[in-house]
């Protein structure tokens, strides 16, 4: 019962409008206003219209409720566990582009946010071309711009999942979800290839922080709606 209320409480706004209103049309025609003579001709006839109006209505609803939005709503649960799973694994993905950095400066650094200032002093401080990213291939690491590649690919091929599933999330979701997808991030990531502007990261301040400002409006929601599908706390090396 709990869980059908759940599911009712998700129906559209709008439908329930009707409901109630076609509900106490039905109850003042039925129980008050045929208790009363007819105050003009053809009432009663336009009442007995109403009513049936009414009936008709609450009988669509009710199973509306039934074949559509029960079955939407358990869609959506049974793929909730997918989504949140590649949801966090966009949001961690995020936290690696400057934890590794975080972690080079102190080996106890946990990822934070970080101001635009605290972003370009910790960007400048690392060439791209440095093989000594988190990530290794026959035993040598690879550079920081191949660990910025390794991310990328990364949370596209989670978006991948996730677009072939959108009819099932909300609004609010989907919102942010293609804010990240079309930044500047993706857009001009080409940029860190040229070495002509800069060797470091630090050109790249304005597209991380932006990005980061999105992965934590994303996080913000994850964790209200899907935070029991978040990653246990030492799956990922430095991360609260």
């Amino acid at each position: 019962m709990q869980k059908l209320f759940k599911y009712y409480r998700r129906t559209r706004k709008d439908l329930k409008a009707l409901l109630y209103i076609f509900i106490a049309t039905y109850f003042l025609i039925e129980f008050v206003f045929n208790n009363y003579n007819e105050i003009f001709n053809g009432a009663h006839k336009l009442a007995v219209f109403f009513s049936d109006i009414s009936i008709s209505y609450i009988s669509s609803f009710i199973f509306y409720f039934i074949v559509v939005q029960i079955k939407s709503e358990e869609d959506k649960a049974n793929i909730n566990e997918l989504i949140g799973q590649k949801v966090y694994s966009i949001i961690t993905s995020g936290h690696l582009l400057i934890q590794p950095f975080l972690v080079k400066k102190d080996k106890k650094a946990n990822f934070e946010y970080l101001n635009r200032i605290q972003l370009r002093k910790l960007l400048s401080s690392f060439n791209k071309r440095d093989n000594e990213a988190p990530l290794s291939s026959n035993g040598k690491n690879k550079s920081w711009l191949e660990w910025y590649e390794y991310l990328k690919e990364s949370t596209e091929e989670d978006f991948r999942i996730i677009n072939v599933r959108y009819n099932l999330l909300d609004a609010e979701l989907i919102k942010i979800l293609s804010r990240i997808e079309n930044s500047l991030f993706f857009y001009q990531f080409e940029l860190l290839y040229n070495d002509v502007i800069g060797e470091t990261f630090a050109m790249f301040e304005i597209q991380i922080f932006s990005y980061l400002n999105l992965i934590k409006e994303l996080e913000v929601y994850a964790d209200k709606n899907l935070s029991e599908f978040k990653y246990r706390k030492g799956d990922f090396v430095g991360l609260n």
